[in-house]
């Protein structure tokens, strides 16, 4: 079973002090750690978006119905441990893997992981919206475009702004306005990068499915036909989609949340999200920024994923 709160281990309790307990560490079924950021439960009228999403519990923290009080996100891109996807700073993040295979490197670490969900990805997004804030990061190659004073670590070794090479970095060792919060003990690169791969939903000629909340038992089968087709827009604010409720509460058709990035879409076949942006996309990328273009079997170096947690 993977080891949380009972393991009175030295390395947790270093970072829980470090971070006044908004990180912890997680260890797997293998015992190799994670680094998770603890997002605990709330409601759409708690963080002011009631008008737009309506009211309850955020469906980040539904499981079948069932409320949870917390769910843990990788405060890191998720980089290859032997074979296992973990949340660690300052190394290679994992890049060019296709959608079940990050999903397969999540899961298996033992019961509770899979890779980020479409509702956790909302939950983080909408926590920095009703902060007022929204992170920057690697939006070009190894630094952010519209401020080259902010930069991280390239896995290359090379200079921030050079396009050859691979001009991805190395796992927060960017600023911490790269962080979600703007603070050190934050979700780190969720702009920029790599993008992200996301479990619960997809497209499939244009058409949403998804599922209803962050059950990640739920068969893809099952999930929601969600009667909205989406087209491309940029800025994503743009669209002019009318969704549902649940395409508004996963971020994925505009309900009034002014959040940055694009949207682009393959209307043709089964689309996988990607969300974020990665080294190469400037102001394209950001929380909002969702790449509906790639199939399940897509892989490149701007290409990645994050690994997530719930007991």
């Amino acid at each position: 079973m993977s080891f949380l709160i009972s393991v009175p281990d030295a390395l947790r309790q270093s970072v829980e002090a470090a971070t006044g307990g908004r990180m912890t560490v997680i260890y797997d079924d293998n015992g190799l750690p994670s680094y998770m950021y603890v997002l605990p439960k709330f409601r759409y009228e708690d963080i002011g978006f009631d008008a737009e999403l309506g009211t309850g519990v955020c469906t980040a923290f539904l499981v079948n119905g069932v409320e949870v009080d917390q769910i843990f996100i990788g405060a890191y891109q998720a980089s290859d441990l032997k074979g296992f996807a973990c949340s660690l700073p300052g190394r290679e993040v994992w890049r060019s893997i296709n959608w079940d295979a990050a999903r397969a490197a999540c899961t298996s670490k033992g019961a509770g992981w899979d890779m980020m969900t479409v509702h956790d990805w909302a939950a983080v997004a909408l926590s920095c919206a009703a902060n007022g804030y929204q992170p920057s990061g690697n939006t070009d190659h190894g630094r952010y475009h519209a401020d080259h004073g902010q930069f991280g670590r390239r896995v290359d070794g090379g200079y921030p702004g050079d396009s050859s090479g691979i001009g991805n970095i190395l796992a927060g060792t960017g600023p911490d306005a790269w962080r979600h919060d703007g603070g050190s003990a934050g979700i780190s690169d969720l702009v920029g990068n790599v993008w992200e791969w996301l479990w619960g939903a997809k497209t499939i000629d244009g058409r949403i499915f998804a599922a209803p909340d962050n059950d990640v038992s739920l068969a893809e089968g099952s999930w929601t036909d969600t009667g909205v087709d989406l087209v491309g827009a940029n800025p994503w604010t743009s669209s002019g989609v009318s969704g549902t409720q649940l395409t508004d509460r996963i971020l994925w058709t505009y309900a009034g949340v002014d959040l940055e990035g694009y949207l682009a879409i393959n209307t043709s076949g089964e689309r996988f999200p990607l969300r974020g942006g990665n080294r190469r996309n400037g102001g394209n990328a950001g929380l909002a920024a969702l790449n509906l273009s790639s199939a399940r079997s897509a892989s490149s170096t701007g290409l990645g994923f994050r690994p997530r947690f719930a007991l």
